[in-house]
């Protein structure tokens, strides 16, 4: 694509997603909104199965080359972000996970949404569950919070301002993005996943720290995205690695945005996370109790346990 008035950049984020990008790239194919006016990159996060081959030669076939392929060797969804805050060229940076499938007036509904706002830093929309196999009551019961689904209806709102989109589908401005990863560092320190392990805490800080920068974070729902989820991803060992992982980034999230968790203070933050974690061990929650399946309340008390296990232990030694 020459020139550089480009409205918007969709960025798809990948570690060895060989087996999945090829639908993805192929929905953004079907976009009403016209090729010129946004651009495609994959950005290749250290991928070892050819995903960057396969990627290149769908682009060159669907796209007729005008679309790029990026590699970014540090792992780490972060780094990948931040790879595509330089690279692209769109005012506007929307971002999708190699297992995200945009509706077709998902880029257009996205430009129009900044357009309308201008107050607006970062939006996200609603993002559906595509179940590989019939989800089981753990799956449904974590979805909103582990699995990245997202639905709050069929009415935009503003987040409060501790709150901001999740990654999947997230929409950013580019100078935002530009600022919270090379003025804030906020990708070395807050990395996410990285690779096949399972770490969070990226999506929560671009929300934070958008509204640091004195913009507004939005639900949109009129920005529609099917999130494909493996039947791996219900399985509760899964999603100990998950919660775990989970804990270990609103740890990296704390020492990012909370001065108190950068002193010694902050063994004391972990000192109350341990006596949170012996508690549930002792006696689940009653929200947990309330859950007329004991299998399920067991499990999610287990799921938190290990998600404050995760951020007291990243406290101590990140």
């Amino acid at each position: 694509m020459k020139g550089s008035n480009v409205a918007a950049s969709v960025c798809i984020c990948t570690y060895n997603g060989v087996a999945r990008i090829g639908m993805v790239i192929e929905a953004l194919a079907a976009q009403t909104q016209p090729l010129e006016t946004w651009e495609l990159l994959v950005i290749d996060n250290a991928s070892t199965d050819g995903t960057s081959d396969s990627a290149n030669r769908l682009i060159k076939k669907i796209f007729a080359g005008s679309g790029r392929v990026v590699h970014e060797e540090q792992l780490g969804v972060s780094f990948a972000r931040a790879k595509a805050a330089q690279e692209a060229r769109g005012e506007i940076i929307c971002f999708l996970d190699d297992d995200n499938i945009p509706a077709p007036d998902f880029v257009a509904g996205a430009i129009r949404a900044f357009a309308d706002r201008p107050a607006v830093g970062a939006l996200g929309g609603k993002i559906l569950p595509v179940w590989e196999t019939p989800p089981n009551a753990l799956a449904l019961a974590v979805q909103h919070f582990a699995l990245a689904i997202c639905d709050h209806g069929d009415k935009a709102f503003r987040h409060c301002s501790k709150n901001g989109p999740v990654g999947a589908g997230l929409c950013i401005r580019s100078k935002i993005l530009k600022a919270i990863y090379f003025e804030c560092g906020a990708a070395a320190k807050v990395t996410g996943h990285r690779g096949g392990g399972v770490r969070g805490g990226d999506d929560f800080v671009l929300g934070i720290l958008t509204w640091q920068l004195g913009y507004e974070c939005w639900y949109e729902p009129s920005l529609k995205i099917q999130h494909l989820l493996p039947a791996r991803r219900m399985e509760k060992e899964y999603l100990l690695q998950l919660y775990e992982g989970i804990g270990r980034g609103q740890a990296a999230v704390r020492r990012l945005c909370d001065w108190k968790a950068r002193t010694p203070l902050a063994l004391v933050i972990a000192a109350k996370d341990i006596a949170r974690w012996l508690k549930r061990s002792w006696r689940p929650s009653v929200a947990d109790s309330q859950v007329h399946n004991e299998v399920l309340a067991r499990d999610l008390n287990d799921l938190e346990k290990r998600l404050i296990l995760g951020r007291a232990l990243a406290a101590i030694t990140p």
